[in-house]
C-alpha cells in the first residue's frame, strides 16, 4: 500500500508539472515569433502528460478497492496537492528559465524530430546565440478576473479524480457508479478552459500591438491553477481535522 501511495503522489504531481511546463513553450513561441511551433509543442507535451494516467488511475483505483480508510485517503490527497503546489509555484517563479529551455528546443528541432530535439536539449542546453528573456513573476502581472476564472476551472480539472474516488471510498457499494463523476468534474473545467482561457491566451499571444497583456494572461492562468491546489490543501486539512477531532 505504501508503494501505491508513493506512485499516486508522484505520478499526479509529475503529470501536472509536465502540463504546467507546457506553458513555457507558448511563452517561448511568442518571444521568438514562432507562435505556431510553440502552441503545437505545448499541445504535444500536454498529450504526453496524459500517458501518466496509465499508471495513476489503476493505482488509485486499486487503493480504493483495497479498502483504504477515509482518513488515510485524505492524507494521501493532501500530500499529493502539497507536492503539486510546490512544483507549480517553482515553475511559475522560474518561467523565464523554462521558456529559454524551449528556445533551445526550438533551435534543435530545426534539424531533428521533437523526441530527439528534446533529449539533446536536456543533455546540452547551450546554443550559439543569446537567449531572449521574459519578465519574472510578480503580483503586478496578475489580472484578477482571469486568475479567478483559472482558479475555478482548475478546481474542477485538478480535483475530479480525487473527489470521484473519495465518493467511492464513502459509498463502496456504489463505487463503480460514483467513480464516473470524474467526467462531470473534468468536463466543467475543460469547457471553461476551452471556451475562455485558451482562446483568450491565444488571442493575446497573436496580438503584436500589445507586449504586456499576453504575459499577464500566462501568469494569471498559472497562478489561478496554483491557487486551486492551495485552496484544496486548506479545505482538505479542515475536513481532516473536523473528522479527527469532532467525529472521533
Amino acid at each position: 500500500m505504501y508503494f501505491l501511495i508513493i506512485v499516486i503522489v508522484f505520478s499526479f504531481a509529475l503529470m501536472h508539472a509536465i502540463e504546467i511546463s507546457s506553458f513555457g513553450s507558448r511563452v517561448a513561441g511568442r518571444i521568438t515569433a514562432r507562435t505556431a511551433l510553440g502552441t503545437t509543442l505545448a499541445l504535444t507535451i500536454y498529450t504526453l502528460s496524459r500517458f501518466i494516467l496509465i499508471i495513476f488511475l489503476p493505482a488509485l483505483g486499486y487503493l480504493v478497492e483495497s479498502g483504504i480508510s477515509v482518513n488515510n485517503y485524505l492524507i494521501l490527497v493532501t500530500l499529493t496537492f502539497i507536492l503539486t503546489a510546490a512544483i507549480s509555484i517553482i515553475i511559475i517563479l522560474k518561467l523565464n528559465r523554462l521558456q529559454q529551455f524551449y528556445q533551445v528546443l526550438f533551435h534543435k528541432y530545426s534539424d531533428h524530430t521533437i523526441p530527439v530535439a528534446l533529449i539533446k536539449s536536456l543533455i546540452n542546453s547551450t546554443i550559439e546565440f543569446k537567449l531572449r528573456v521574459c519578465d519574472e513573476f510578480n503580483f503586478s502581472h496578475l489580472i484578477f478576473k482571469k486568475t479567478l476564472v483559472s482558479f475555478i476551472a482548475y478546481m474542477f480539472l485538478s480535483t475530479g479524480f480525487f473527489i470521484s474516488f473519495l465518493l467511492a471510498v464513502l459509498y463502496p457499494e456504489n463505487r463503480l457508479t460514483v467513480s464516473q463523476f470524474t467526467a462531470a468534474f473534468h468536463g466543467f473545467g475543460a469547457v471553461i478552459f476551452a471556451f475562455y482561457l485558451d482562446p483568450m491566451l491565444s488571442r493575446s499571444i497573436d496580438s503584436h500591438s500589445d507586449d504586456t497583456t499576453w504575459l499577464k494572461n500566462v501568469y494569471s492562468i498559472l497562478f489561478g491553477r496554483f491557487l486551486s491546489y492551495l485552496i484544496m490543501i486548506i479545505m482538505l486539512l479542515i475536513f481532516f481535522l473536523y473528522r479527527f477531532f469532532w467525529l472521533s
